[in-house]
């Protein structure tokens, strides 16, 4: 079972920065980090839509430009909102790269940044016109859809999508699902997963990967 680190091990490191997929890479197998676009269209590292709750400044992403991005203070570690060329550069050849696209747009900017490095990708997203366009843009890069609700209808569509993985909210995960999804030959990564004796549960279960905050909780 695969070791995700969601953000780089928020609940350990400071979410999406270089610290935190640095440290991370000791850890696990994958470090899952969010992707949005800036004013210029670069690709940037950060969950939120804004930059408030982990900047010690406001303002949409979308809105400010790289320099200034990368020149705010992150949850006050001295760092700024990186690039994600930047975190592709960071992550080390034997761990893959888990890439949450968090808004339509981002696609094509991604791939073609991709074609210069040989880290393992795995692009995710709720929306399945951007896991679309990733499949129609280059089919070899993998896809994972991700689920928060009504998981039998998810499969299906991931399926459609050809997409390799499927990533459930935990509180969807039983056998039935695991079964559907692999009988689809789609791997399964539950998130969010802290709890040490709920992984291994879901490892005995058969799910392919847990995409946790805390090391503790991969053993």
């Amino acid at each position: 079972m695969r070791c995700i680190a969601h953000r780089g091990f928020a609940g350990l490191y400071p979410e999406n920065t270089l610290t935190a997929v640095r440290q991370a890479a000791d850890r696990a197998d994958m470090i899952e980090v969010d992707v949005r676009q800036c004013r210029s269209g670069d690709p940037v590292v950060i969950h939120d839509e804004t930059v408030d709750r982990v900047t010690d400044s406001t303002g949409v992403v979308a809105d400010i430009s790289l320099a200034t991005l990368q020149s705010m203070d992150v949850l006050e570690t001295g760092e700024g909102v990186p690039s994600l060329e930047a975190v592709l550069r960071a992550v080390p050849d034997d761990v893959g790269l888990n890439l949450e696209l968090k808004e339509p747009g981002l696609v094509e900017r991604v791939l073609e940044l991709l074609e210069e490095f040989d880290t393992e990708i795995l692009l995710s997203s709720f929306d399945v016109e951007t896991l679309a366009t990733a499949r129609d843009l280059d089919p070899s890069v993998d896809r994972a859809l991700i689920v928060d609700s009504s998981s039998e209808a998810a499969i299906e569509r991931a399926a459609s999508l050809d997409c390799t993985a499927i990533h459930p909210h935990w509180r969807l995960v039983d056998f039935a699902l695991l079964e559907r999804a692999h009988r689809s030959d789609l791997a399964v990564n539950v998130w969010p997963i802290n709890d040490p004796e709920r992984a291994t549960e879901y490892e005995k279960m058969g799910v392919d990967g847990v995409i946790v905050d805390e090391p503790a909780a991969c053993r």
